[in-house]
């Protein structure tokens, strides 16, 4: 008995290419319907739970009407933020949503407040999910591969809380996609990531590390002048503004959790849900992000296979960092596709199938299990996803079949940079 359950795992032949099929197409069938239910239970722009339609969505469109208004260091005041944010859902009683982005992002959504809180948001989800749906295209153009991407849990929580995952991803992935041809244009999108720069701890040390150094100039440069214009076009006050306020996000938003510690999905908060201090949680999201960045040097140095580079570094830009919030899980999607890719062309690892469909459905509980169970489950399914990357690693490379031409016998080779 006990032997059967672990076959059922281990090779997991429920997990057939039908079944593929039908199952995300359910998933979507039931998110629209709890979408609809959800909508009409509604009060004008406010949900039952009290929160605005589109949830996170509340602060950047505060933000950008402050901007447009001409007082753009006021998105890192409380109070003002917080004024704008009930006017847009008409309710007083609305709770604040901080702006906790450098003002390189207002740039990003400088436009939004140009059109009335529900049509920006709508125009703001069918702008950043079809960037989503673009990179996954290209990264895996089946049919059955893209219905996989629409029905990610990851997707849907970002989409119902109307955040920015998608443009993340879409960045992430469209850097990784175009790094091995393109690498100064890889270095420009890895540089507009800096929006978000908690994602920037690992991608200069893997540049490095990799001799990627037109794709290091390109990302540089795009930082400087991402900076540039953004001081530019919003003063040295707004910068003096977001500077002033790093204090205050992290020693309420990420030490003290005034998200939720369940909502954060780091080992840093990790650590604090289940009590330990911020010094030794400091600690222990450290040795995490160490081992995370050793893990993803030698994948790279390990394999000439560069869907496992770059599945390797999509999940370890998620470990690394201690401020990762759980719709920043649709990232996930990038190293989900690249194993399942490889897995159809050389064959599944056993336990692989299981452990990708545990991850695909990862975002749909993490949250919820982390707060009601004090289980947080993300950052251990991240680092066993990215051990079967290095275990996929450690795998010679497949002889080339007779008949392979050069140029497919060679896709996917790691060259590094010379210049």
């Amino acid at each position: 008995m006990g032997s059967s359950i672990l076959d059922f795992f281990r090779r997991a032949p429920w997990l057939t290419r039908r079944r593929l099929v039908v199952y995300p197409k359910l998933f979507l069938a039931v998110y629209a319907v709890i979408a609809v239910v959800w909508l009409m239970s509604s009060k004008g722009l406010v949900d039952p739970a009290g929160h605005p339609i589109g949830a996170d969505f509340i602060d950047p469109w505060s933000a950008s009407w402050l901007t447009l208004h001409g007082t753009p260091a006021a998105v890192y005041n409380v109070a003002r933020l917080w004024s704008v944010e009930r006017s847009a859902v008409a309710d007083p009683a609305v709770g604040f949503a901080g702006f906790h982005y450098p003002p390189t992002c207002l740039l990003i959504v400088l436009p939004l407040a140009m059109l009335p809180y529900a049509w920006s948001l709508i125009a703001w989800t069918a702008a950043t999910l079809a960037a989503y749906l673009g990179v996954m295209w290209k990264l895996d153009p089946e049919r059955d591969s893209v219905w996989l991407a629409i029905a990610f849990p990851g997707a849907l929580v970002n989409l119902t809380d109307g955040q920015n995952g998608f443009i993340t991803l879409a960045l992430l992935g469209a850097a990784l996609l175009t790094l091995r041809r393109r690498p100064i244009l890889a270095g420009m999108m890895f540089g507009l990531m800096s929006y978000k720069p908690q994602y920037g701890v690992l991608v200069p040390i893997f540049l490095v590390a990799t001799g990627r150094w037109r794709a290091i100039g390109g990302a540089s440069v795009t930082v400087v002048l991402f900076a540039a214009l953004s001081l530019a076009i919003f003063g040295e006050q707004t910068w003096q503004a977001f500077f002033a306020s790093v204090s205050f996000t992290r020693h309420v938003v990420l030490e003290q959790g005034g998200s939720g510690f369940e909502k954060l999905q780091s080992a840093f908060a990790a650590a604090r849900l289940w009590g330990f201090g911020v010094a030794a949680s400091y600690a222990f999201q450290a040795a995490v992000s160490l081992i995370t960045a050793l893990a993803v040097i030698w994948i790279w140095r390990r394999t000439a296979k560069f869907d496992l580079h770059a599945a390797a570094l999509a999940t370890g830009i998620l470990l690394a960092t201690p401020y990762i919030m759980d719709y920043d899980l649709v990232v996930l999607a990038l190293p989900i596709a690249w194993l399942a890719m490889e897995g159809r062309r050389s064959g599944f690892l056993p336990w692989e199938k299981s452990l990708l469909a545990f991850v695909w459905l990862l975002p749909l509980f993490a949250r919820s299990l982390a707060g009601r169970a004090m289980i947080p489950i993300a950052p251990l399914a991240m680092l066993l996803l990215l051990a079967d990357i290095a275990r996929r690693a450690q795998l010679p490379a497949p002889a080339p079949r007779q008949g392979d031409s050069i140029a497919t016998a060679g896709r996917g080779s790691f060259h590094r940079e010379t210049g």
